[in-house]
């Protein structure tokens, strides 16, 4: 091969290693209505709501409700790489911090925290004008003192 083509599939291949660091932790596979929380013990059974993190060595926590991730967190402390939510439109995994969270007493979610997460400042947007409630980035919600309601 010519020397410049030997150069050129060098930086490709450099180049699409890049993409994927070796051990890059991903969102897990929850199996609905058999995988339960973390936090409560319930059955994880709505996408919607459902969030997870990993420690660096890739121990899962699974959570049915995000308040319920808040909620351990902040008891446990633990030493968590990666918080994943739930999109509640699509059900996609997203990253905690690039999510927006809407924040209403009007979400009925699985344990009552009335949070929900979505990709987008517009899904979110859309909804609060539906729903009401509070519109937070994961900086806010993660460091809000969260109550649950009373019914809990």
């Amino acid at each position: 091969m010519r020397p410049r083509l030997l150069v050129l599939l060098g930086i490709l291949l450099l180049l699409a290693s890049c993409g994927r660091e070796s051990g890059q932790l991903e969102p897990p596979e929850i199996r609905y209505g058999r995988d339960t929380c973390a936090r409560c013990g319930m059955i994880i059974s709505d996408p919607r709501f459902a969030a997870a993190a990993a420690s660096a060595d890739g121990t899962m926590a699974l959570f049915d409700d995000i308040g319920d991730l808040l909620a351990y967190r902040k008891k446990n402390q633990p030493d968590w790489a990666v918080i994943w939510v739930h999109d509640f439109n699509t059900q996609e995994w997203l990253r905690a911090e690039d999510a927006w969270y809407l924040l209403s007493p009007a979400i009925h979610s699985p344990m009552g925290w009335g949070i929900a997460a979505f990709a987008s400042e517009e899904a979110a947007r859309a909804r609060q004008a539906e729903l009401g409630g509070e519109l937070l980035r994961w900086e806010e919600l993660s460091t809000r003192e969260l109550t649950l309601p009373a019914a809990h």
